[in-house]
């Protein structure tokens, strides 16, 4: 997955957060976005600790995540998140809203 670590150098620009963490959006499905977290603690760490986030922007919350050391654990972590995001925005799309 390239696009993880197009984001995962990206990480070092992105601006960090009240909380000092750092975001990028890997994929995003209508309301669903699946993002990669490096938190601040991290980047005083030698290992390589990044959360793959399934983020609903309409609850604003988060419906999963998953603790991934290093790129290569992350990347089927985050196919599945993306899997699962598009099946959520599909899902969603087909409802009929009262």
């Amino acid at each position: 997955m390239n696009r993880l670590y197009q984001a995962y150098v990206s990480l070092l620009d992105a601006p960090q957060s009240a909380s000092g963490c750092r975001t990028i959006a890997l994929e995003r499905f209508g309301a669903f976005e699946v993002r990669l977290i490096e938190f601040a603690d991290a980047q005083v760490s030698d290992e390589a600790d990044l959360w793959i986030e399934l983020y609903c922007h309409d609850s604003q919350s988060s419906l999963d995540s998953c603790r991934c050391r290093g790129l290569d654990v992350a990347e089927p972590a985050a196919e599945q998140l993306i899997s699962r995001a598009q099946s959520l925005n599909g899902s969603q799309s087909g409802s009929i809203l009262p």
